[in-house]
C-alpha cells in the first residue's frame, strides 16, 4: 500500500462550537495516541500540545486508523474558543520495530508498513523544516545585502561541511539551503 497523502497534518480555525476535527492521514500504532500530536495555537508563538484523554479523544470507524480518524475535544474544553487554530499532525515514534532475520522469511506486508512509516517520518521532517527554511531564507537574503557571506554564516550559526570562499554568495546560498 502507498501513502495516500503527502501532508500528515491538518489545521483548523476554531469557532468555539466545533469539537470534532477529522484527519485523513494513516496511522499505524495500536495506541495511535502515541503517534499523533494535537497542537492549539493561540498566537504566533503561543502554543500548547494537548493531552490525550485530558483534552481530547480519538476515534475511527472500527478503531481502524488506516484512513485517518477524528480528534474530539472533551466537553468543557478550554480549547473550544473562537479565532484560534488547532493542528492535528502525525508525530511517529522514531523507532524501527521490524526485525529481519538472516535467511528467514520476508513478510512483504510488514516490510511495506515499515517503508510507509519511514516515508511518513521524512514527510514530518519536511513539514518541520519548511518553517525553518522560510524564516532563515528571508533573514539570509536581508543579511546578504548588508554584509559578507562569512558574516551571515556566523550570525546564522550554520557551518557547512564544504567551505565556500567568503565572498562566493552563490556557493554559500546553496549550502544554506542544503543544510537547513
Amino acid at each position: 500500500m502507498t501513502l495516500a497523502t503527502t501532508t500528515p497534518q491538518r489545521t483548523y480555525d476554531t469557532d468555539g462550537a466545533t469539537l470534532a476535527f477529522d484527519f485523513s492521514f494513516k496511522m499505524w500504532a495500536s495506541t495511535v495516541e502515541d503517534e499523533i500530536a494535537v497542537v492549539f495555537q493561540e498566537g504566533e508563538s503561543d502554543e500548547a500540545t494537548l493531552a490525550f484523554t485530558t483534552d481530547y479523544t480519538l476515534s475511527a470507524p472500527n478503531n481502524n486508523y488506516s484512513s485517518g480518524g477524528t480528534v474530539t475535544l472533551v466537553d468543557g474544553s478550554a480549547y473550544a474558543v473562537t479565532g484560534k487554530t488547532i493542528t492535528i499532525k502525525s508525530d511517529l515514534l522514531r523507532n524501527q520495530e521490524y526485525d529481519l532475520k538472516h535467511g528467514g522469511e520476508l513478510n512483504t506486508e510488514s516490510l511495506e508498513t515499515v517503508l510507509d512509516r519511514y516515508v511518513r517520518m521524512i514527510q514530518e521532517a519536511e513539514l518541520q523544516g519548511t518553517i525553518e527554511q522560510t524564516e532563515i531564507t528571508a533573514f539570509y537574503k536581508t543579511q546578504l545585502t548588508k554584509t559578507t557571506a562569512a558574516a551571515a554564516r556566523d550570525s546564522l550559526l550554520i557551518y557547512p561541511v564544504i567551505q565556500c570562499h567568503e565572498n562566493d554568495v552563490q556557493c554559500y546560498e546553496n549550502k544554506v539551503q542544503t543544510y537547513v
